[in-house]
């Protein structure tokens, strides 16, 4: 069985809709998991602030999906092979500015814990990798337009 593009895109997709699976059940169960004594001592957390992790995760989890969704549109159209279109310089744009809103929540949140400035930088680092490559995209779609209009 050769790997190829094509199943390349398709297990991006299967892993990005996997996520959003994880993450829908993570914040159906994170209730029941905040209830007992689940995340004691293992999320680096003192007991009393377990009770911040919900509202943590349901802020992040806006800017994440928003972001998810952009980047399974922007793998649909790539399977379809629309690779340099102004579609997919937008689903970067957004998937790189919910990046950057997801840093906000988790710097915020780092009130609670120090993990969440580590991720909060994490977060800043790859929105701002995602802004350089959605300008190169940018460019790409430039050179691409003006080139389909040269004889």
């Amino acid at each position: 069985m050769a790997w190829s593009r094509d199943r390349s895109v398709l297990l991006s997709i299967a892993c990005t809709r996997a996520v959003m699976a994880l993450g829908v059940a993570l914040a159906v169960a994170l209730p029941f998991l905040c209830a007992g004594d689940f995340f004691m001592g293992r999320a680096l957390l003192a007991p009393e602030h377990v009770v911040w992790i919900m509202p943590v995760y349901y802020a992040f989890c806006v800017p994440a999906y928003i972001a998810l969704g952009s980047l399974d549109r922007l793998l649909a159209s790539i399977r379809r092979e629309e690779v340099f279109t102004h579609g997919n310089v937008r689903h970067l744009r957004v998937i790189s500015w919910m990046c950057l809103v997801a840093s906000l929540v988790l710097l915020v949140s780092s009130l609670v814990s120090i993990v969440f400035f580590a991720l909060a930088v994490l977060a800043a680092f790859f929105g701002v990798i995602l802004r350089a490559v959605k300008n190169l995209f940018a460019a790409a779609v430039d050179l691409k337009h003006e080139n389909d209009f040269t004889i």
